[in-house]
């Protein structure tokens, strides 16, 4: 069982890293599906579960923990900057709006009285 446990373990420190790299190069198109995959993975090893002390012993061994770490930290990174850039573009686009808007407002003072 223990070798069964650390092939899962290794599953999903492997998807975990496959998840950095994805973020790291911004191709968040696959993200999700990575995503799935390793909660899959997780499940699996909820499921199959009878040692907790084991698995705990190999997620320790295997340095499980900071590999997730890292993932967050470049989640939270990467989701604060797209929600930057949105901002930004909802500035813009809102600055654009009004220049746009001054064209076609009504012309009170140009009109002879």
């Amino acid at each position: 069982m223990v070798k069964n446990v650390e092939d899962i373990l290794m599953s999903y420190k492997n998807c975990t890293e496959h998840i950095i790299e994805l973020l790291k190069r911004e191709e968040f198109d696959f993200l999700q599906d990575a995503m799935q995959k390793r909660q899959y993975i997780l499940d699996k090893l909820i499921s199959n579960i009878d040692k907790k002390s084991d698995t705990r012993e190999i997620y320790n061994k295997m340095h499980i923990k900071e590999l997730e770490e890292e993932t967050q930290k470049l989640m939270k990174n990467k989701a604060g900057s797209i929600k930057e850039k949105l901002k930004s573009i909802s500035v813009n686009r809102t600055a654009s709006s009004a220049y746009g808007n001054i064209g076609s407002s009504a012309k009170i003072f140009s009109k002879k009285i």
